[in-house]
């Protein structure tokens, strides 16, 4: 499920005629040179109606984004800055569109310095706007758009609106005078611009004294000046209907209830009360949660009749109320009706749902407090969401939820479990299965991963969590439980269980089930998992020496990552672990060392411990080849420190004893003009081990020659004149086990 865009949020709201242009602020803004323009006033104030303005009078493009509380989540996010940036520049982030329509969206600190960069490469300068930031409440947007602030290029200059001064350092830039602020006071009538208002726009012509009184009262606030147009537009003496309008905030929803509402026809005060409850509305929408089916009609009577509709596309199929409006036709309907809203969410949740709008429906589930509904569409839809890179959208929901209840329902709680698994959470994830064991649950889950039982089975076979025997036995049953149902899980199994089985060193076995990993991975759109078991794959074949298909293998991991856009993620830089395996056993030091380089820096943003200790080894025994001895004793040293730190960790106990011994070969007790080198010792060890000088070659990535040269000396030294003659005298020596 990646992010769906809506259009509607792309444009800036029409900007009505007769309404007074804001030339003393938009002129002022643009005569900044500010690179960012923080725009924060309460509701009312008429910030978003600016910006439009702005737009409609500045020559530079504008890319516009208007938020909501679907948008608090980093992926769909930067989809939307890039979806609008790319209306004013098509084309534009073509290269990180597949991340971020993908499980890529969890690599944004790797995304967003490309998209940042490409910004920069536009040849003109463009006003990027962010409007209502106020929903944005997710850490990691907030540190999103931070990088947005401190780097973005000259050529963007950013525009914020918020109701509330937003969580971001911008210390800095007051300080640099990069940054231009417009708050309340600043968006605030003057006593000429309420005059030119209703002289001009309003066509009420009112007396200076009227002017004065009307701004005193309001304060210039926009909100109160049209609250006061509206009701005395209709009386026959103005000036006198103007002494009753009492025009501050703390008056608004009382006369709000009083002129505004009760001056509507039935039709229409019923119409704004059950939609209030809508953050967009459309006909068909409208219709299912009225109950009627003529709204198209009546959403017509009303923008005509300025009742503070705005308008979301051009086609005029969506529409919101103003925000401040919309909150006090709520407050309304609650005072009025406590038991209609429940009801009213309930039919918007079925709208949505039915349209394939399952994050609205869910949000309407919830708001409408409907849990087990809510519960109900998390627990079905939500593998689509994480798929998508959309973890913090499914958090989001599950924090919606008390504690209690989410502990309480066994799909919940396993939905929770993966969450907290892939974000590395392994303590808090048991808790959670537990939590799923005890809540219990009849039957298969929404989801499809079976019972609760099968399920719990298999997020504890998805990641080694320290400890690979109990990652394989529960691999083993997850893969027979899933391959009987041939259930959409059972990719996933195959790939777990191929995992579990080389980190056990059964590197033959492990190929089986990982080909159909391969095979079935793209009949569910499971890219990752395809991409995942081609590394593993890779991975056995380097076992066998088998380079040509270890090459074939880890370059369709690689393209396909590229190609999905999930080549950011901190566990791809595994997959470039083995490509510095694989150029390591041909020799290529230098790119070796450089690929398990950049390998090693991504794994560390996932914090797992084997994945990383196993790109240690293989890091180490390069940089000793290229005779950095020190740098390698201290990758050995922090490999041993996690490895030892496991339960269980596997074939990595052995690796770790072979690379040491490769690093730290013993002394020779030879006589001085008979004694073994370093290099020489480490060649003699692998002979003994059984290996031919081609295969030794590849292990210490060395040449054919060189291994030959080694190899002569070593007889010439030990005075042999076959292997088993050599062999036998490093015994004697000690310069190997005995057998």
């Amino acid at each position: 499920m990646s992010a769906t865009l809506l259009g509607t949020k792309l444009h800036p709201p029409s900007v009505r005629s007769g309404i007074v242009p804001r030339r003393r602020l938009t002129d002022a803004a643009v005569t900044s040179g500010a690179r960012v323009v923080l725009v924060v006033a309460p509701p009312g104030f008429g910030k978003t109606m600016l910006l439009a303005q702005w737009d409609e009078l500045d020559r530079r493009p504008f890319a516009w984004v208007s938020l909501d509380r679907r948008d608090n989540d980093p992926l769909v996010l930067w989809n939307y800055l890039v979806a609008a940036i790319r209306r004013i520049e098509p084309g534009f982030g073509s290269a990180v569109e597949p991340a971020l329509r993908s499980a890529g969206g969890m690599a944004l600190d790797a995304i967003i310095p490309r998209i940042l960069n490409e910004l920069e490469s536009i040849d003109r300068e463009i006003v990027l706007v962010i409007d209502d930031y106020h929903w944005v409440t997710s850490p990691a947007c907030h540190e999103s758009i931070a990088l947005l602030l401190e780097r973005g290029p000259p050529n963007v200059q950013l525009v914020v609106s918020s109701r509330s001064d937003p969580p971001l350092s911008v210390a800095r830039l007051r300080a640099s005078g990069a940054l231009f602020e417009l708050r309340a006071a600043d968006l605030g009538f003057t006593e000429d611009e309420t005059a030119e208002l209703f002289g001009g726009a309003y066509g009420l012509d009112l007396a200076p004294d009227s002017i004065a009184t009307l701004q005193r009262r309001t304060e210039g606030w926009p909100a109160g000046l049209y609250l006061a147009f509206l009701s005395i537009r209709d009386a026959s003496d103005p000036t006198t209907a103007l002494v009753e309008f009492g025009g501050s905030s703390r008056r608004v929803a009382e006369y709000l209830t009083e002129v505004v509402l009760e001056s509507q026809t039935e039709e229409h005060r019923s119409f704004l009360l059950e939609t209030s409850i809508l953050e967009r509305m459309s006909a068909s929408l409208c219709d299912s949660v009225t109950g009627r089916g003529d709204s198209a009609r009546v959403l017509a009577e009303i923008e005509r009749a300025n009742l503070f509709l705005v308008p979301l596309d051009e086609r005029r199929e969506w529409f919101r109320y103003h925000h401040l409006f919309a909150e006090l036709l709520r407050d309304e309907l609650r005072r009025r009706d406590s038991h209609t809203e429940p009801e009213l969410h309930r039919r918007a949740c079925e709208w949505f749902a039915s349209a394939g709008n399952v994050d609205e429906a869910i949000q309407h589930a919830i708001t409408g407090g409907d849990p087990d509904t809510a519960a109900t569409l998390i627990a079905t839809h939500w593998p689509a969401y994480i798929n998508a890179g959309r973890l913090v959208t499914v958090t989001g929901w599950l924090e919606a939820f008390p504690p209690d209840f989410v502990r309480g329902d066994a799909r919940l709680c396993i939905v929770e479990a993966w969450t907290l698994t892939i974000v590395g959470s392994a303590e808090a994830s048991r808790q959670a299965l537990a939590a799923a064991r005890e809540a219990g649950y009849e039957g298969e889950l929404p989801d499809g991963s079976g019972t609760v039982e099968e399920s719990v089975t298999l997020v504890r076979a998805t990641f080694p969590w320290s400890d690979v025997g109990a990652m394989l036995a529960a691999a083993r049953a997850a893969y027979e439980t899933e391959s009987a149902r041939k259930s959409g899980w059972q990719p996933v199994a195959a790939l777990n269980l191929g995992w579990a089985l080389v980190l056990v060193g059964e590197t033959d076995e492990a190929v089986p089930p990982l080909e159909h990993a391969v095979a079935l991975a793209p009949r569910h759109e499971q890219w990752i998992v395809a991409a995942d078991a081609r590394c593993l794959l890779a991975e056995t074949s380097l076992a066998v020496r088998d380079l040509a298909q270890a090459e074939t293998w880890i370059g369709e991991a690689l393209e396909l990552a590229r190609a999905r856009g999930f080549a950011d993620l901190p566990h791809v830089g595994f997959y470039q672990v083995m490509l510095g395996a694989l150029h390591a056993r041909r020799g290529e030091l230098e790119l070796a060392d450089h690929t398990l380089g950049l390998g090693l820096e991504q794994l560390r943003g996932l914090g797992d411990a084997l994945l990383i200790a196993e790109a240690l080894l293989e890091r180490a025994l390069v940089r000793s080849a290229l005779g950095a001895r020190t740098e390698a004793r201290a990758m050995l040293a922090e490999a041993r420190t996690a490895i030892e730190s496991c339960p269980d960790p596997g074939v990595l106990s052995q690796r770790l004893e072979e690379v040491a011994r490769r690093l730290t070969p013993a002394q020779a007790r030879t006589s001085p003009d008979s004694a073994l080198t370093e290099r020489e010792l480490e060649v003699l060890r692998l002979l003994a081990e059984g290996l031919t000088k081609r295969e030794v070659a590849a292990m210490l990535f060395l040449s054919y020659s060189t291994i030959h040269s080694h190899t002569k000396a070593i007889y010439r030294k030990l005075a042999g004149s076959s292997r088993d003659e050599v062999l036998e005298r490093a015994r004697e020596l000690r310069l190997i086990a005995s057998d």
